[in-house]
This record gives C-alpha cells, structure tokens and sequence, in this order.
C-alpha cells in the first residue's frame, strides 16, 4: 500500500470516528415536550388582604395541541399573610413528558393611609370646574391655574403642541362605550374612560376588551358622590372606600392594577381633594373643551359642530358616552382632525 493511501485512509478514519462521537456524545435529539406561557407577570405583588386573581396561562404541545385544561397548579397564596408564595404549573404531554413554570405573588403590608393633620389647613371649599373656551382656537383658561394645579398633580390640558385627549366620562349604565370604544379602535386611537364601580363591575368582557387594546380605565369613585365632603377627619374612611372599591373591583376583572388616574365626580373638586389624592399616588385631570353633551337629544351634526369648533393644542375633551351624538359624531371628528395634524394621545401621558 502507497504512501499516499495510508495517509487517505488515516483522514477517513479520523473523520469517521469524528462524525460517530458528535452523533453519540454531542448532538442529542431534539426532545418535543410540552410548553406552558403564563398570561401576565412572573412576579406579581398584591396588598395584604386584597383578592388573588390568577390572570391565566395556556399549555401546548406540537402533537397533543392544546393542554390548558391539563395544567395542574400547585401552592397557595396566604392574601391575608404577608410574604412570598410560588405557585407551579405543571402538565403533562401523552408521552409523558412534562413541562413546568412558576409564577411568584408578594404580599405586601397594606399600608393603609390615615388623615394628616395638614389637611385641615388646606382649603376645602368645594369648587365647580370650568374652562372658558373661546372658540377662537386659542388655548383657553380654567377653573384654576395651571401651574397651581401642578403642585397637586393635577391638570385640564396638555402642552401647546398639536395632540389632543378624547376623555369619558361614565354617565350611567345604559352608555355607547362599547360602540365609541369600536371607533377608537378602527381609528387606532386610544381613549380614556372615568368609570364607577358598578359600571366596571357590570361589564367585564368590555373592561378587558378595553385594558387589552390599550385605553386607560380611571377611577371616578364608586359612587359619584361630591369627594371634597368626604375629605374630612370624620369622613376619610368613606373617601378612601370611594377610591378603593374601584380598584379592588378592576382588579378582580383584569387581574391588574388599576392606573393612578382620577377624575372627580360633576366637576366638583377642592384643593384639599387634589393633595389627599396626590398623596393615594393619582393624577387628577379636568377638561379644556366640553359642551353641554349630557343632553339626550344633541343629533351627530350637533355634537360634531361642538366638537370641532373647541379645538386647541393640547384640548382635553371631555364628553359622555350616553350621548348618541358623540358617538355618532367620533369617526368624522377623529378622521378630520387628523387631516388638519393633530394626533391623538392619553392624559396619563401628559407631564
């Protein structure tokens, strides 16, 4: 045998043996087993004493499709415990292959807030919103001072750039948010909806319709009651239980916390109201331009008119959606003021 033969052969070996040690020690089959994704965050903390509500999951396999309705959970939440509990997902593919995840819930201690002494030095007059709206396409004044407002977080128009803010106010539970809500969507424009308890409470589907499209669920109390009355050492149980069940009741739908985003009730506010809802972490917003919408009868043509002719930069609208005309008139109005440059935003963005 030549030279050169051995040394071909040698290679070949070499190669050989190369190829039989990567299939045997290296590349390992792929093994198909079934995946689980958990809805929402890994990690989610709640207060002490506040309901647990699982936000879901799904379970797949490539041949068995779909096991959701397989997955075992594992653990328990103490919601009246503070501390830190994992839960287990766990299922099962018809192999007998086996996929896991966790998700973890912090219980935190539910600091409950208390009435300040310096409350009672700050002035609770009960004031009625306003916003002199000229007409003119000028940025109009309000029932307060913008910088004033700032102190307490709160706000009646966005900056003087070409963005306007559709807002809602909830005004009963016979509304057209589900279709308004339609419009935004066509439109790719999001909205922000004041809502009360029980309206949330009632529609479900719709609430999450709406947090999962990206509108903005704010909180305008349970009730609808006049807040700076509660804003009392006598009566700040019943403000904070305004505030609270709110929260508590869009939690148990979304299994989210609600945003930190107010609006009092009838345009009634104080400056007392303003600093105890600052201090609950929220952003209090009014309105630039409204009209007299709650009027059952106000036609498409009517509403689009009043609509149109309030515009400004930065224009916080305020309109409620028990109102035909609104939301008969929402699709031309959005469709126009984009036309004329104007993009639409949401106030929790406004700074």
């Amino acid at each position: 045998m030549s030279k050169k033969l051995k040394t071909i052969l040698t290679i070949l070996i070499v190669i050989i043996i190369s190829i039989t040690i990567y299939l045997k020690f290296i590349k390992k089959p792929s093994i198909e087993i079934p995946k689980i994704t958990l809805n929402g965050k890994n990690i989610i903390t709640i207060n002490q004493g506040q309901n647990y509500k699982e936000p879901g999951y799904k379970a797949t396999d490539s041949k068995d499709g779909n096991l959701t309705d397989k997955v075992k959970i594992n653990g328990k939440v103490l919601t009246n415990k503070i501390g830190t509990y994992e839960l287990i997902y766990t299922v099962k593919n018809s192999k007998g292959e086996t996929a896991k995840a966790h998700r973890f819930i912090k219980v935190t201690k539910n600091k409950t807030p208390t009435y300040k002494d310096e409350y009672d030095n700050i002035d609770n007059q009960t004031r009625g919103w306003w916003s002199n709206n000229k007409l003119d396409g000028k940025r109009p004044s309000g029932g307060a001072d913008v910088n004033e407002l700032k102190k307490y977080n709160a706000f009646f128009m966005g900056p003087d750039e070409k963005v306007l803010y559709l807002t809602f106010d909830e005004g009963g539970l016979e509304t057209y948010v589900k279709e308004i809500v339609d419009v935004l969507n066509q439109n790719n424009v999001k909205a922000t909806f004041f809502l009360c308890r029980k309206f949330i409470e009632e529609n479900k589907e719709l609430i999450k319709k709406m947090a999962e499209t990206g509108h903005t669920i704010a909180n305008h109390t349970s009730h609808h009651l006049n807040m700076p009355s509660l804003a009392t050492r006598e009566n700040f149980d019943k403000y904070l239980k305004e505030i609270t069940e709110v929260e508590q009741t869009y939690y148990e739908i979304t299994g989210k916390n609600m945003e930190k985003i107010y609006r009092d009730p009838r345009g009634e506010w104080s400056y007392r109201d303003l600093q105890i809802m600052k201090d609950l972490g929220y952003k209090s917003y009014f309105y630039s331009a409204d009209y007299l919408d709650y009027k059952e009868d106000v036609t498409k043509e009517k509403a689009l008119n009043e609509l149109t002719k309030r515009v400004h930069n930065g224009a916080i609208y305020l309109m409620h959606p028990k109102n035909k005309g609104n939301y008969l008139a929402l699709d031309t109005f959005i469709k126009n003021m984009k036309k004329q440059g104007y993009t639409f935003d949401l106030v929790k963005n406004i700074k």
